[in-house]
């Protein structure tokens, strides 16, 4: 038994941004799309959304009971969530990045570097949000708060991403 056709659902769907032109990969090839790596005219043509709003006291308290297992996840997912944001403006390794995280010295570092690129995709959509690298380094004496700390930064960025793409006309 075959179903009747109807014309209206019968017809290909139309592209829901037909103007839009792919953005460029930047220096590293293969390197994963970015909305705002590229500027103002790479807001404009890729509508995909990059990083995940994670819960602040969440992440801290999954980095507790998994003893510092989901830390190091975390940590590895921010860090190539900010390379995939803005590729020109944050170079990193999220590998190095987390094998830092085990050695002492090495891991406040690393927590300096982070906040640094933190403040560069921020930079690059023209946010005010700004990060220090030693109130990062601070909270890991008060009970590893630089997660708490860091994941709300984390929030806004994809948060004012949010409000570009919004505000934008595709």
């Amino acid at each position: 038994m075959t179903q009747p056709s109807d014309p209206a659902f019968d017809r290909p769907l139309p592209t829901p941004y037909p103007d839009s032109q792919p953005v460029s990969a930047g220096p590293r090839e293969g390197a994963p799309l970015a909305p705002y790596g590229g500027g103002a005219m790479a807001a404009r043509t890729s509508p995909r959304r990059v990083g995940v709003r994670r819960s602040a006291w969440g992440v801290w308290w999954l980095s507790a009971l998994t003893f510092g297992i989901y830390y190091l996840v975390w940590y590895y997912k921010i860090n190539a969530e900010l390379r995939a944001f803005a590729p020109e403006a944050v170079e990193v390794s999220p590998g190095k990045a987390v094998l830092a995280q085990l050695l002492p010295i090495f891991a406040w570092v690393s927590l300096a570097h982070t906040s640094t690129r933190l403040n560069n995709a921020h930079r690059a959509i023209n946010s005010p949000v700004r990060v220090s690298g030693g109130v990062a380094i601070l909270g890991t004496f008060w009970f590893n708060s630089q997660t708490r700390y860091l994941q709300r930064r984390l929030n806004s960025l994809w948060d004012a991403q949010d409000t570009l793409s919004a505000g934008v006309r595709y």
